[in-house]
């Protein structure tokens, strides 16, 4: 069900977009939010405030990791760190996750490195994925939450001066990085976090910009047809929010949800002119990571209807 309060958020008169940059403005809209009863609704908050793209993406990123981690501080900027040297499959992360005094449960060390770190140039908190070994043959992953700053830790732009106009990326080294046993997340890493994530900061992450998209478009009189797709696409989104999201029939319900997102994004054809050209190029899609997102949607599409039958 549609809240009174979702719908009350799209079409806040009050609304004005933010001209801060991307960690002032996720700052100044993530705070007083512990009334906000789901993710999803933190996501429309804050992304009907984003005056480009990446802000509103960034705002589905950021309601993407809280859902999977509720207890992520409502100020607090995090990034979940997975990817190394060979990708985010479980058996290639090699982070390591240490106890310290096991027996009395004193504390853990992380060491190891992480690629393409999104957000974690700006970030509070490091929701590290580490391994604590392998069993049977499996890798062992726990997450970790590392705070940011702490000492050990070592945050690299450089291999990312090319990715303009996107979220901020780093690797990321952890060097004998000692923390509270409190920091260890205790379910397994790959099926609580790491498998659902993509699904879910997908979903998030379109949406996002769609709530973005229809403030920009009730600010430039765009056709009604058009504010009422992208209404009925927002819609869509936190009804999929209500599902495990991590299900066959989930994914179906996603797949149809991302074709009309992405038809959508070439019926608005001439209302961008009505739109002030510096701000039409801070929300035009970015092609490149729509084309390999597409890819992946289709082959977890393919999976699902496998899996079903």
């Amino acid at each position: 069900m549609i809240s009174q309060r979702l719908l009350d958020g799209l079409f806040s008169a009050s609304v004005s977009a933010s001209g801060d940059g991307l960690r002032d403005f996720l700052k100044a809209h993530g705070s007083n939010m512990r009334s906000t009863p789901s993710a999803f609704e933190r996501l429309v908050a804050v992304a009907v405030q984003a005056d480009d793209r990446v802000k509103a993406a960034a705002a589905g990123h950021q309601a993407a990791i809280r859902r999977l981690f509720p207890d992520t501080p409502d100020t607090a900027i995090a990034a979940f760190c997975v990817s190394e040297d060979e990708g985010p499959k479980p058996s290639k992360i090699f982070t390591t996750l240490s106890r310290v005094d096991e027996d009395n449960n004193n504390g853990c060390i992380v060491n190891g490195r992480k690629r393409w770190g999104s957000m974690s140039p700006i970030a509070d908190i490091l929701y590290v994925a580490a391994s604590t070994g392998f069993k049977d043959g499996r890798n062992q992953l726990r997450m970790v939450a590392v705070p940011a700053d702490h000492s050990g830790v070592s945050i690299d732009t450089s291999a990312y001066g090319a990715y303009q106009g996107h979220m901020p990326i780093a690797d990321l080294h952890f060097d004998q990085v000692q923390l509270s046993s409190r920091a260890i997340i205790a379910e397994d890493a790959y099926e609580t976090f790491i498998k659902p994530f993509r699904l879910v900061e997908d979903v998030y992450n379109t949406a996002g910009t769609q709530i973005g998209l229809f403030r920009l478009g009730r600010l430039y009189d765009w056709d009604a047809e058009i504010l009422e797709d992208l209404l009925g696409l927002i819609c869509q989104a936190h009804s999929i929010a209500q599902t495990d999201m991590n299900m066959p029939h989930d994914v179906l319900l996603m797949s149809s949800y991302f074709r009309a997102s992405s038809r959508l994004w070439e019926q608005i054809g001439d209302n961008w002119s009505r739109v002030p050209e510096a701000l039409r190029t801070r929300w035009s899609p970015d092609v490149g990571t729509l084309g390999v997102a597409a890819r992946a949607r289709e082959a977890r599409r393919q999976n699902a209807w496998v899996a079903l039958a």
